[in-house]
Parts: structure tokens; sequence; C-alpha cells
């Protein structure tokens, strides 16, 4: 055997650019597939410059009341659920990463900082904060308030017409390719055959989000206060209990002043609203109770610089838990109901102009004729892979205390991170608007804060430890404590401490821990340094202990990702053999 060289210590005498048409379509929509072919002409293929490009257009339901949407903040790569690499008989598969945007979300969760999000929504669609667009109130940052530069939708759509599909702009994205075949190593495309490769893609209600300074179960703070219903900065007037409005005013609080107050306002015309109370222990209370669905017909600035809300004819019929009238004042929040009002809402996105960009690479001759002559001798060529498995069981939100077997057999094993994620149904307009969805945080920076990542991104409700058990031992020998992170205002120092070694072994580079709780996971290094583990006839298994004064709230799919070293073997028929 002859080992493989990596693109570091080959000379490279050219290189280009190759587009790729997928050959099934011209569009895809949220459940289809996409699938293309890298032809055996594209000799040597640089994967790691290479990358996969389209359009992308978001559209809302059929007559439904608009609302501004977006995309995931990780951009186009979410789209895609599930890959398969082949070889280019198509018999052979070479890679499989079921999950596949589960794991750009832990990757792009945790490997980041501020430059690489401002660049993965310049190149990927990804949004990221916006300082235009920031809370006054104290909360914490999120990627899903901008209304200037967000590349969904244009500045000032809806606002002084209703929001129609007209006004989400097309996307264009160039999305990288995790996975090991388009890793920092030349891939040899003309020993293989070719490749050809599918992509499953995500469910649109998954991906696609409303602003999160619109929604009343995520950060209530972020969205826009109430301020009177006359507009008057000294002795403003509240909307009294019985009493009917055209119109009321917001506050100037969460940045909605300036020139361009209107643009930063989340909201647009048609958009049917209502109000949230925060109460004096800045923790969500009601929502208000009113006469008719109010539904915004008009937008503008006043000579006081507040924005001016126009609605329907609307009565207040608000009352407290003890049947009290209630006038609605500066302690409320304006809310969206265009999706949290409806039982579904199957807002859609248009996938097209799909293209594999590849960085081919053109070598010395005298490599690639030095090949050929090892492959004309009954030699093959073999190198590794960085790679990743996929492990699925199943959890109730009853069981309390679990262990669950990971059936893994990876020669050489790096590590394990396990994501326990939301499997309960909800229906497209609970997804959208984050209604009902797990709680990832509940303080008085954010007030309340539910998942709008449900189904790809890890929850940790209310674990109390978690334990591995390889080949009959117990690793470590002490379960690792997870019951501070279960009160959600807290932190396990241990338990993060092998979050870091397990990333790290995985090749994800452990430089944010923010959303720790947002996309809570598990992990456990079978290594240090470059070393691996052969799990094969080796037992691995996982054990949870829900043991908490609160009990679980959702049932869980758990998604175990070992990441591996895979060997590939390439003689002169085509074929490639995969040693896992």
């Amino acid at each position: 055997m002859s080992s493989y060289w990596s693109s570091d210590n080959v000379v490279q005498v050219g290189e280009a650019k190759v587009e790729i048409p997928a050959e099934n379509g011209l569009s895809y929509s949220g459940g289809g597939k996409v699938s293309l072919s890298v032809p055996p002409t594209v000799k040597f293929m640089d994967g790691k410059k290479s990358f996969l490009q389209f359009d992308l257009k978001l559209k809302l339901p059929a007559g439904k009341d608009p609302t501004l949407l977006q995309l995931d903040h990780a951009g186009g790569g979410i789209l895609l659920k599930n890959m398969r690499i082949y070889d280019g008989s198509r018999g052979n598969l070479i890679e499989e990463i079921n999950e596949y945007s589960q794991l750009v979300a832990l990757k792009y969760d945790y490997d980041t900082d501020d430059s690489a999000k401002n660049l993965r929504a310049l190149q990927e669609g990804g949004t990221a904060w916006s300082a235009r667009n920031s809370g006054t109130l104290g909360n914490i940052e999120s990627e899903y308030t901008d209304t200037f530069t967000n590349p969904y939708f244009k500045v000032g759509a809806g606002k002084t017409t209703a929001l129609t599909d007209a006004d989400f702009t097309l996307v264009k994205c160039c999305v990288p390719i995790h996975s090991g075949v388009f890793s920092g190593k030349i891939y040899p495309v003309m020993m293989s055959n070719g490749l050809y490769i599918e992509w499953d893609l995500q469910t649109p209600s998954r991906v696609i989000k409303q602003l999160d300074t619109v929604l009343g179960e995520r950060k209530l703070q972020l969205n826009p206060k109430f301020h009177s219903t006359d507009g008057n900065l000294g002795t403003p007037a509240a909307w009294a209990f019985g009493a009917s409005v055209t119109d009321f005013y917001v506050a100037p609080d969460n940045n909605m002043v300036g020139d361009d107050a209107i643009n930063a306002f989340p909201f647009v015309i048609g958009e049917h609203i209502s109000f949230r109370q925060v109460d004096a222990g800045e923790e969500a209370g009601s929502y208000a109770t009113l006469s008719a669905a109010a539904k915004i017909s008009a937008l503008e600035v006043d000579t006081n610089g507040l924005i001016k809300v126009t609605i329907n004819s609307v009565q207040n019929n608000s009352t407290d838990s003890g049947d009290t009238d209630v006038d609605i004042d500066d302690t409320w929040r304006l809310v969206s109901l265009s999706a949290q009002g409806e039982t579904s809402y199957e807002a859609t996105y248009e996938m097209s102009n799909v293209n594999l960009v590849v960085h081919q690479v053109d070598l010395d001759p005298k490599f690639e004729a030095g090949m050929m002559a090892k492959i004309r001798e009954g030699k093959a060529v073999e190198f590794d892979i960085h790679s990743v498995t996929t492990y699925k069981n199943s959890l109730l939100a009853s069981d309390r205390q679990t262990t669950f077997l990971v059936h893994a057999q990876n020669s050489r094993a790096k590590s394990i991170i396990v994501s326990p994620t939301d499997s309960k149904i909800y229906t497209s307009a609970e997804l959208v608007s984050s209604n009902g969805t797990y709680s990832i945080a509940d303080n008085e920076a954010d007030i309340n804060c539910t998942s709008n990542r449900s189904g790809y991104t890890g929850i940790c409700d209310f674990l109390s430890s978690v334990q591995y058990m390889i080949n009959g031992k117990l690793v470590p020998s002490r379960p690792i404590s997870t019951k501070r992170c279960a009160t959600r205002n807290s932190i396990d120092a241990f338990k993060i401490f092998e979050d870091e070694k397990s990333l790290d072994n995985a090749g994800i580079v452990p430089r944010s821990f923010v959303k720790f709780l947002d996309n809570w996971i598990l992990g456990r290094g079978f290594s240090i340094g470059n070393g691996a583990m052969d799990l094969r006839g080796k037992d691995l298994s996982v054990i949870l202990k829900y043991e908490e004064a609160v009990a679980p709230t959702k049932p869980k799919m758990i998604n175990s990702f070992v990441f591996h070293v895979r060997k590939l073997i390439m003689r002169g028929s085509g074929a490639v053999e995969v040693i896992q």
C-alpha cells in the first residue's frame, strides 16, 4: 500500500473552479432531494475549497396573515438534513451523515466567534446580532432581530403596504460541505470513477423562523413596548379596560427611535398582533384579551418621534387571575399572532440554481503518472478521512433513569457527542413561532425563552448526571454532574471540560460555549492528542439520570455522533473500499 498525500505536500501546477449543476431538477422545496455527480474528468479535488451554491427564497403561506421570516441563523447549510456520498458507480457508499443539519448547528454554535458569524452571514445566508436592532432593557443578544441587513427581506418591507412574497429577497448561499471527503485532503476523484452526492432537504417549518422581537415566547423584553393611546410624552394614557382604540403608540425603548424607527420596527402591515404583560417580578404574564383580531393597517412616526400603529377598532377586555379589570400600559409588550394564533403556518422555501462548485487541482504530471503506475502493478492508493457516524436512540419524557447502547463498530474512534433532541410533534405554526416548544431559560434578561430549533439541537431538560460504560468499565469513575446546568442559572465546570475535550477530538474547535444551554450536548473523548480507540467488539453505553425535583418535559430522539477516522482504499477498477 502507498500512503496518500494532503494538499500541503504536493506540487500544484494549476487550479480551477468547476460548476456542476444538480441533475434532478431546477428548483427544490422542503422534503425534497438534491443529487449531483462529480465526473472523473475532475481528476483531483480540494474539498475544503469546494462549496454548494444555490439561490434561496422564502414564501409566506397562502391565506395567512403576514409576518417577517428568516432562515435559521446558521444559514443555508441547515437545509441539508442528510447527506450520502457514493463512488461514481453509485454502488459503494463512501460516507453517510444522518442528521447533517444537526451537525452543522453543533459546529456553528461551538466553533464560532463574531468574525465567523459575520462571515457566515455574508457567504452562507446566515444572520448575526444587529447593533441597530439591539435591546435597551438588558437582553441577551439574538441573531433573529435584524431588520436592516437581513438577507431574507428588503429594508422597509411591509411598512407602507401589506407584506407579500415579493418583499422577500433571493439569497445567494455558498455553503461549505462538512464531511471527510470534502476536508483538507486532496481527493482523487478519478480513482473512484467520480462521485455521486445526495442531500435530503429539511422540512420548511423546522428551519424558517419569525423574528425574536415579535414572539411572545422567546425574548419578550426585546419586543416593542406599549407607550400610550395618545402619544403624550409627559402623561401617557393607558389603554383602559373596556375602551376601544384604532391606534396606539410604541415606546422608544429597544431602539425604536430615530429617522429610521419604522424600519427598526419588526412588525408589518397586515400582521395579527396582541400584547403580553411583563409583571413586576420581571416574569412573563398573561396575554391581552381583545374583542377582535387586531391587525395593523398603517405605520408612521408622529411629531413626538414615537411610532404610531393603526389597527382596526378593538376593545380591551383584559383581566388578571382574579378577574380584575386590567389596563394595558408600559408593562405590556407587542407580540405577533400571525403564526402563533393559527393551527398551521405552512411557510415554504424555494431552492434554485443548485451547483456544486468544485475546486479542481492540477498536479504535477509526475505524481499522477507515479500513482497510475502503482495501480497497474496491482497496488492500491489508500488514505484516511475524518468522518462521523450517527447512532439513534429514543427516550420517553417519563423516563427518569435510562441506559442505552450505542452500537458503534468504528475501528478508530476519536470521540462521541450525544445530543438529546426534542422529538415531540409540533404543528408548523408552533415551530415557526416557537410556541410551546422546549423552555431553554427563564430569567430576568430574556423573561422566557423557548427553543426555535426544535428537532435539531440538544436539550438539557433537567438532566442530573451522565456517565459512560465502555467495555464493562464506567468512565469516568464518578458520574458527570449536570445539576447546576439543570437549574438554568449556573454551570457545571467538569461537564463543560468534558465537552471541550470531545469537541476538540472531533475536529470542532471549541471557541464558544455561549449556547451550551441552547444546543445541549454530552461529550466523551476516547483519546488524547492524535490517538483513537477501537470500538469493534466493545460495548458503549450512555447512562442518563433525571433525578431533579422538576421532571423532564419532552420526549427525546438521542443522536449520538461518533467521530472517527475511516480508511479509503482505491484500486484501478474505480471501486472504493471503506474501512470504518
